[in-house]
């Protein structure tokens, strides 16, 4: 015969012991929310009796941050049967317990009441809050990611100052909201890609709340928590990400710049060169490295040049100028150089830079120019002008030294009909052997010029007496006496000299040169092939 096998019940009093023992604290409500009964647990964790607790209203033993919502709660637990809260419960000492409360509503012999377990989360609770300052004191950004839809769950304070969004707005946002470096496809690839391996660590770039863009190394680890969560670690990497693009800069500007660049370490040993300074000199990086600078040195530049250029990079930390170096092959060249003087934050010397552009090309066409607008193209001596500047200077000098100067003028006499019979060819010739027989009869010290024409003049500076003035003019002459050989021809004519003395006849170059000029008149009317003075010294008078 088959029977029904029907649930019994527990007896009532294994049901009270297992009650009284439960790990957890228990309370029975009425629906009214009054105390009914507790168990030990509840006495022994709040610090009361038994009958104190059944006289006290529920309100009283939690933290007043929750009593005024108790009664919202019984309604609600009334209204859904049963719920979860999270609550403060007061110690009699006043201590405050943070307990998980989960109420029922049960139907116990026609009437119901609501059976409450609370389960103290103090020691969970903690975890949290250390968890917590952990988090907040972390000096990289935190957000923690529901893996299911990318959704924002959690974030730090630094984090929410890096991207300029409030905390309350970042809860309201996923992953692709910041992300500005992949798209959302890319991005989902992502999270599978981390789900499958269960971290990752890359850069990326996110948008701020102000659009500004901002390099990231995110770190991220995936855990199954919750239905999946990811954590992640932001770390700000603009300013390495700038630093980089600067270095990169800085290299490529090194490496393709047209001007030599060398730096040399505290010591002025070499560490550095680029391209263009092997291209000017001659010498590779491994020539040069370790070694000093000197090694390019021309010897034009003296001590003093080189002494006045340390001070002021002492100084200053800056340098400009010039100077001649060599090249590998021992060719001079020139430079155009800046050097500044790189230093560590307690003010050491970490680099000296020089930064040049070879100028010698431009000194040659400087040079040329200035020969050009200075020297005779026929004769190559000083011309007029440069014979201004440099009688300027002498008299300025002799005037210092209470010294004399004596100006010749020299005409040649006859040059034009030797222009005129053999051409201007024969007339140039002429010129130039005439030019090198009066050099020939100076120190020096002394200047012969070209004046233009037929006209040279000579300068004999230093003099502490006239006694040697005329002896030279006799000498000129007799030297332009002589017969000139011009393409197999040759040729006889003579000179006629003017002589001015500074500071007897004048005292500034213009009055000189006139005396002089009138001199040199005076001396061809007077029969040429022969010497005037503009005012003869008495001392040289017979």
């Amino acid at each position: 015969m088959a029977h029904n096998s029907t649930t019994r019940e527990l007896p009532a009093d294994l049901q009270r012991m297992l009650f009284e023992h439960a790990s957890d604290a228990m309370f029975v409500l009425s629906e009214q929310g009054k105390i009914i009964t507790v168990n030990q647990t509840a006495c022994d964790y709040l610090g009361y009796s038994k009958e104190e607790l059944l006289n006290t209203p529920p309100q009283n033993i939690v933290a007043p941050e929750y009593a005024t919502s108790f009664p919202e709660r019984i309604v609600r637990i009334k209204r859904e049967g049963q719920c979860t809260f999270e609550m403060v419960h007061i110690h009699r000492d006043g201590r405050r317990i943070p307990v998980e409360m989960h109420s029922r509503l049960v139907n116990h012999l026609g009437c119901n009441v609501i059976l409450t377990i609370c389960r103290d989360i103090s020691a969970r609770k903690n975890v949290e809050m250390e968890y917590r300052s952990i988090i907040q004191a972390a000096g990289d950004g935190y957000w923690a990611v529901r893996a299911a839809d990318a959704r924002i769950v959690d974030v730090n304070d630094t984090f929410c100052r890096m991207v300029g969004y409030s905390r309350d707005e970042l809860l309201s946002m996923t992953i692709s909201d910041l992300e500005a470096l992949e798209s959302p496809e890319e991005t989902a690839a992502h999270i599978h890609k981390i789900i499958a391996q269960g971290h990752d660590l890359f850069e990326t770039r996110q948008r701020r709340k102000d659009g500004r863009l901002l390099d990231l190394e995110i770190s991220v680890s995936y855990a199954e928590t919750a239905g999946g969560m990811f954590f992640i670690f932001a770390r700000d990497i603009s300013a390495r990400k700038q630093q980089e693009a600067e270095a990169k800069l800085a290299a490529l500007i090194f490496s393709a710049s047209t001007a030599s660049i060398m730096a040399t370490d505290a010591d002025n040993r070499i560490v550095a060169v680029n391209p263009a300074f092997t291209r000017t000199t001659g010498y590779e990086l491994h020539e040069v490295i370790g070694k000093n600078p000197r090694l390019l040195q021309s010897g034009r530049q003296d001590h003093a040049f080189y002494q006045a250029m340390w001070q002021a990079l002492a100084e200053s930390g800056h340098w400009e100028g010039e100077w001649w170096n060599l090249r590998k092959n021992g060719a001079e060249y020139a430079e155009q150089v800046t050097m500044n003087v790189v230093r560590h934050h307690d003010g050491s010397v970490y680099r000296y830079v020089k930064i040049s552009s070879d100028i010698t090309e431009k000194k040659k066409l400087d040079d040329q120019i200035w020969r050009q607008a200075h020297y005779d193209t026929v004769t190559s001596l000083p011309n007029r002008r440069l014979f201004h500047s440099q009688l300027a200077a002498e008299i300025r000098r002799c005037r210092e030294r209470r010294q004399l100067l004596a100006l010749y003028f020299i005409d040649l006499d006859g040059f034009k009909e030797v222009n005129d019979t053999y051409g201007h060819d024969a007339g140039d010739q002429l010129l130039v052997q005439a030019a090198q027989r009066i050099a020939r009869s100076i120190r020096g010290t002394d200047t012969v010029a070209r004046l233009g024409g037929d006209e040279f003049t000579v300068m004999l500076s230093g003099l502490t007496d006239a006694h040697r003035v005329e002896p030279l003019g006799r000498q000129i002459l007799d030297l332009l006496a002589h017969p000139f050989t011009l393409d197999g021809a040759e040729v006889c004519i003579s000179a006629s000299i003017g002589i001015a003395l500074y500071p007897n006849d004048a005292v500034d170059v213009d009055d000189l040169m006139k005396q002089a000029d009138q001199a040199m008149y005076a001396a061809k009317n007077g029969g040429k092939n022969t010497l005037r003075y503009f005012n003869k010294p008495d001392s040289l008078r017979k």
